[in-house]
C-alpha cells in the first residue's frame, strides 16, 4: 500500500514539475552588493582598532571580515552574485573607509588577518559569489601626487578630513609601480576583480592595472572620462537614475546599450533613499521599483549595503551608518522573491538575447526581451495612476498568453490584442508562453493516476473484508 502511494506521488510530482518550463541559465552579468567593511558587522572585538567609546561616526565602528562572511547567504538570497568590498589594505587608525592608506602590501589589522581575508574569499567562492576589492589611488612615499584631482562633494569632505593626495596615474613610473602593487595583491589573494573610484580625467586603466583581472571604474563626477576598464559606471547615468526612481511620473532612463555598470548610489554619494524622502515617497516601494530595474538590466548593476533597509543620508559620514539586521524585512523578502524569478529566467540576460523598448512615457516603461527560448515583457508603472496599455498580438504569439511572474497576472488576448493593466508603483514581468491546458500527456497521466487509485481502493476494501471474515471465524470457533 505504501509503495503504491509513493508511486502515485512520484507521478504527480513529475507531472507538475513539467507543467511550467523555466530557463535557469546562469546569469552572465554581475549583480553587485557593495559593502563598506567597517560598517557592516563587528564580529571580532579583538581587532577593534580605532573604535571610540562614544561611537564617533568619523572613526571605526569595528566591522571586520568575520562580520561579513556569515552573511553571504543573506546577500545571495537577495539576488546578488558578487560582493564589492571597500579597501582592505592597511590604513590609518582614525580612518574607517580605507583610503588613508599606510601600506598597500598589508591587510588592515582592523579588519582581521590575511588568513581571515582569504577565508572570506574562500567562503564566498563556495557559494559561487565573486569578490571585488576597491583599490585606492592614494599617494604614499612610492608615488608622486596629482596636482588637481577631481572630487565630488562627498569625496572633497572625506579627503580633506584624511588630508591625503591622489596618485598621478598618467605618470609612467607611477603606472609601473601601481600595476606591480595590484599584481602582487591579486597573486596573493584570489579575488575576482579590482574596482577603482576615478579622480583623474583621461585615464586608461590598461596602463596601470594588470591584464589578468576584471576591472571596474566608477566615475564620481560627470566631467570625468576614463577608458580601459572592463566596465565603467558613469555619474551622469547614476544621477539620472536616482532622481527619476526617487520619485514618480518621470520618464525612466532607457537601459544603457553599452553594458555599463549601473547603480543608484555608492559610498561616495548620497543615499538613494535621500531622494525618496525629499520627494515625500515611501522608501520601501521606491527600493522595490529600483531593484526590478537593476535586476532586469542586461548588464552589470550594483546596490550599496543597507539600501534594503532604507538607509538615508546626504553627507559623509552619515551615508555610512552601521548595518542594521533588525529592521523591517519587507523589502528584503521582496528582493528574495523577485531574485528567484530573475534567476530562473536568466536567459533574459543571455548575450544573444535582444531587447526592444515598446513604451517609455512619463513613468511607464515597457521593454520586450527576445530570446531563443521564451520572450518576455517587462512592464514598469512608476506613476501615480493605474495604467493600461494595449499591445498587438504578433503572429509568433498566436495561442500564447502573458503570464505574470512577479505579481501573477494572466493576460489572454482579445481580438488579437493584449491589454495589460498595472497598479501604480508596480512592476510586472511577463513570460509570453502557450497557455497551460489539458494535453494528451496530461490526460493519459490523469487516467493512470485515477486507475491506480481505483485499484488501490479495491485492494484495500478486499483486504478489509477478508480480515473481517477471518475475525468472525475465529470468534465462532471459540
Amino acid at each position: 500500500m505504501k509503495r503504491m502511494l509513493a508511486f502515485v506521488s512520484m507521478i504527480l510530482a513529475v507531472l507538475f514539475m513539467s507543467s511550467s518550463p523555466v530557463s535557469a541559465e546562469e546569469n552572465t552579468y554581475d549583480r553587485i552588493y557593495m559593502i563598506t567593511v567597517d560598517r557592516f558587522l563587528n564580529n571580532n572585538t579583538s581587532n577593534d582598532i580605532g573604535v571610540t567609546k562614544d561611537g564617533d561616526p568619523f572613526h571605526s565602528f569595528g566591522g571586520d571580515f568575520d562580520g561579513i562572511t556569515p552573511y553571504f547567504e543573506y546577500i545571495k538570497d537577495m539576488g546578488f552574485n558578487t560582493v564589492m568590498l571597500s579597501p582592505v589594505t592597511e590604513r590609518a587608525e582614525d580612518d574607517y573607509l580605507g583610503y588613508d592608506v599606510t601600506d598597500y602590501d598589508a591587510i588592515s589589522k582592523a579588519y582581521g588577518s590575511p588568513e581571515d581575508f582569504q577565508n572570506l574569499i574562500d567562503e564566498a567562492h563556495e557559494l559561487e559569489l565573486k569578490v571585488i576589492v576597491d583599490m585606492p589611488a592614494v599617494a604614499t612615499d612610492d608615488y608622486t601626487a596629482l596636482d588637481t584631482p577631481v572630487f565630488n562633494d562627498v569625496q572633497s569632505d572625506y579627503y580633506e578630513d584624511i588630508d591625503r593626495e591622489i596618485i598621478d596615474l598618467n605618470d609612467r613610473d607611477n603606472q609601473d609601480t601601481y600595476r606591480a602593487m595590484v599584481q602582487n595583491f591579486i597573486d596573493t589573494y584570489n579575488v575576482d576583480g579590482i574596482s577603482m573610484f576615478v579622480n583623474q580625467d583621461g585615464l586608461n586603466a590598461e596602463e596601470f592595472l594588470p591584464e589578468d583581472i576584471e576591472t571596474y571604474g566608477i566615475l564620481s563626477t560627470e566631467e570625468l572620462n576614463a577608458e580601459g576598464f572592463d566596465t565603467t559606471a558613469t555619474e551622469e547615468f547614476r544621477a539620472e537614475l536616482v532622481q527619476k526612481y526617487g520619485g514618480i511620473d518621470q520618464q525612466i532612463p532607457e537601459f544603457p546599450e553599452d553594458e555599463q555598470l549601473i547603480m543608484a548610489d555608492h559610498w561616495f554619494s548620497e543615499r538613494f533613499t535621500h531622494h525618496a524622502a525629499e520627494q515625500n515617497m515611501f522608501p520601501g516601494t521606491r527600493i522595490q521599483q529600483l531593484a526590478n530595474y537593476l535586476y532586469a538590466y542586461r548588464g552589470p548593476s550594483a546596490m550599496t549595503y543597507g539600501t534594503e533597509v532604507a538607509f538615508n543620508g546626504l553627507d559623509y559620514p552619515e551615508i555610512h551608518p552601521q548595518m542594521d539586521f533588525r529592521s523591517d524585512k519587507e523589502v528584503i523578502e521582496y528582493l528574495e522573491n523577485i531574485s528567484i524569478i530573475y534567476r530562473n529566467h536568466a536567459i533574459m540576460q543571455a548575450p544573444e538575447s535582444e531587447i526592444e523598448t515598446i513604451l517609455n512615457e512619463d513613468g511607464q516603461y515597457l521593454v520586450k526581451y527576445y530570446t531563443d527560448d521564451v520572450d518576455y515583457l517587462l512592464n514598469i508603472n512608476n506613476t501615480t495612476e493605474t495604467e493600461s496599455v494595449t499591445l498587438d498580438q504578433t503572429a509568433e504569439e498566436e495561442g500564447k498568453v502573458l503570464s505574470g511572474m512577479l505579481i501573477g497576472d494572466m493576460i489572454r488576448p482579445h481580438d488579437r490584442e493584449y491589454i495589460a493593466v498595472l497598479d501604480r508603483e508596480e512592476t510586472e514581468l511577463y513570460s509570453i508562453i502557450e497557455e497551460a491546458g489539458f494535453n494528451n500527456g496530461y490526460l493519459y497521466a490523469a487516467a493512470l493516476i485515477f486507475g491506480l487509485f481505483a485499484i488501490f481502493i479495491w485492494v484495500a476494501a478486499s483486504r478489509s473484508r477478508k480480515f473481517k471474515k477471518q475475525r468472525e471465524q475465529e470468534r465462532n470457533s471459540k
